[in-house]
């Protein structure tokens, strides 16, 4: 039986994982492929560090060098994660001539478009189903399944820790500090979970999605990302009250002016299937012109579901070795892709939920409501709750009609400096629109 020599480059959670699976399934990919894949080396950074018992020594190695001079690796897998080696890495083995599988986002937003250049140049492939979501086959839904659609929005929640937290907030009441503490316990996320719960990590993911299903130009630095550590249980209470469900969402979609890019957190109707995604779970939700709404969810994250990702791209890379044939996919480069206009953050309109601390005086709601007015924010409704022991101030909290965020971000820098605003003003977004609701419903 014909033998494909691979090499890994990692063995932490998604390397080891990817490396049980190969070895685990090894019977059903030969039976599915028609051949045996074969990993040859795996590549170490620390060469002091145990190894696990199932990983032959013979196997490991410290020096690319290795793998570059054994003519039999004809696919180089990438699971190091960060920036540096890992680009030069992939950049010697796409000289080489060989075939790439990656599962690391960070690397393809800051340097996708240069990798995948020199990839299209070399005839070599490159795929990266485990970057997003896990081993949920978003990446390959865009590339091949949708192929012959028009996408219209895609909105996700497509990073495990965050939704973790939010779904501790809200089921539990925990405060944002004892959530964060307890996804950490669990390995949901990082020591220094800054990437996660800043917005960047779902921004690197989305603007992947979004070259995919708009062939658009879109960096983490061009569009709006904010993150989940402002949030706090009483917003979560008081938009449960009205019927929503908070998630940090990332969400890109056609507009007339561009493309609508943004990572931030926002309150969706109960209703939605976003809505039922709960602790480490991800999910994307399409929305496009042939097929309609579609949902795709499951673990999004871990050794054995990206694992499982990485390996279905190992297997389609395989396959193509065998045909003879590379540039199958189109990859998100130039001239699958090209700039297009972004919407300015300040142009989006939607409703918006608006929480003030106030001093508990006569005349505070008609001071917030006449600025509201003045700025062109309609009121939808208002709640009003007066001091608790712990707090000497009283709580408005304001659902708008559709308003132009611009307009929202002028009141509110107004409000805040009235001598009654006692703390800066909570902000909210809230999406109701066919991005965040199936069809059906």
């Amino acid at each position: 039986m014909k033998e494909i020599g691979i090499a890994l480059l990692g063995l932490g959670n998604v390397g080891l994982g990817t490396y049980r699976i190969l070895a685990n399934h090894a019977k059903d990919i030969e039976r599915r492929l028609g051949a045996r894949v074969r990993v040859r080396h795996v590549l170490v950074r620390n060469a002091g560090k145990s190894r696990p018992e199932d990983v032959p020594a013979s196997l490991i190695t410290h020096d690319m060098k290795t793998i570059l001079e054994d003519k039999d690796v004809s696919v180089v897998v990438e699971l190091m994660g960060g920036l540096s080696p890992s680009r030069e890495y992939l950049e010697q083995a796409i000289a080489s001539g060989r075939n790439v599988v990656t599962a690391n986002k960070a690397l393809l937003s800051a340097h996708g478009e240069a990798l995948y250049s020199k990839a299209l140049a070399r005839g070599v492939d490159v795929h990266f189903e485990g970057a997003v979501c896990g081993g949920i086959p978003i990446i390959r839904t865009l590339r091949e399944a949708l192929a012959s659609d028009r996408v219209e929005s895609l909105t996700g929640i497509v990073n495990g820790t965050t939704n973790f937290i939010l779904s501790a907030m809200a089921n539990e009441g925990a405060s944002y500090a004892d959530a964060l503490r307890r996804a950490q316990e669990l390995g949901y996320a990082e020591a220094d979970p800054t990437l996660d719960v800043s917005g960047m990590d779902a921004a690197q993911k989305l603007c992947l999605l979004a070259s995919l299903a708009f062939s658009a130009r879109v960096s983490p630095e061009s569009i709006l990302v904010e993150g989940i550590t402002s949030l706090t249980p009483t917003d979560i209470a008081y938009g449960r009250e009205a019927g929503y469900v908070l998630k940090l969402l990332a969400t890109a979609r056609r507009a007339p002016e561009g493309l609508d890019v943004r990572v931030h957190p926002a309150f969706i109707p109960a209703a939605s299937p976003l809505a039922d995604v709960s602790s480490a779970f991800n999910a994307v939700l399409l929305q496009s012109a042939a097929l309609g709404a579609s949902l795709y969810s499951g673990r999004g994250a871990g050794d054995l579901p990206t694992g499982s990702a990485v390996v279905s791209d190992i297997i389609d890379t395989c396959r193509n070795l065998l045909a003879g044939v590379s540039g199958r996919l189109p990859l998100p480069c130039p001239p699958h892709v090209h700039d297009v206009p972004l919407l300015s953050s300040g142009e989006r309109r939607g409703p918006v939920y608006l929480r003030f601390s106030v001093s508990d005086e006569p005349g505070v709601l008609g001071r917030i409501a006449s600025v509201l007015g003045e700025k062109g924010v309609s009121i939808n409704s208002v709640l009003q709750r007066p001091p608790r022991p712990a707090d000497s101030h009283a709580t408005i909290v304001v659902f708008t009609h559709d308003t132009r965020e611009a307009d929202v971000a002028a009141a509110v820098q107004w409000i805040d400096s009235l001598r009654s605003t006692r703390a800066p003003t909570q902000v909210i977004r809230i999406e109701e629109g066919p991005g965040v609701l199936l069809a059906s419903r």
